[in-house]
């Protein structure tokens, strides 16, 4: 009996993230979106964001009980910073956050994912 190692696509994978017009175009298993989203390997979120200004604590408080190891956080066309005040559920939880435009954010979530790693991006489109 041979046994061979599953390598098989993990979930909720990013297969492109395009600027356009009015924000980014994200595929997600051949699924398209528009709106600002929070992405785990089992799901996908909508999220009413759509800037870094109105992101708030409880945000953050909701994605800690995602339990990840990680936080990709993509502020949109360009890296913009939180006030450590608005991700302190983050830093109480122990749980690391990673800031980048939205396109690099894509990028690494999908690096992490591939790595099997517990990840959580919230995306701003």
């Amino acid at each position: 009996m041979k046994l061979h190692l599953d390598k098989s696509k993990p979930q909720n994978s990013i297969q492109s993230c395009t600027q356009i017009e009015t924000g980014f175009l994200i595929n997600i298993d051949n699924r398209s979106y528009t709106s600002s989203l929070i992405i785990t390997p089992d799901l996908v979120i909508d999220w009413a964001v759509k800037n870094l200004i109105e992101i708030c604590a409880e945000d953050f408080k909701r994605i800690v009980e995602l339990n990840p190891e990680v936080v990709i956080l993509g502020t949109g066309p360009t890296q913009d910073f939180l006030d450590p005040k608005v991700y302190l559920p983050l830093i109480e939880a122990g749980i690391g956050l990673e800031v980048m435009d939205t396109q690099a954010a894509c990028r690494t979530y999908s690096i992490l994912l591939h790595d099997d790693r517990k990840i959580v991006a919230a995306l701003i489109l």
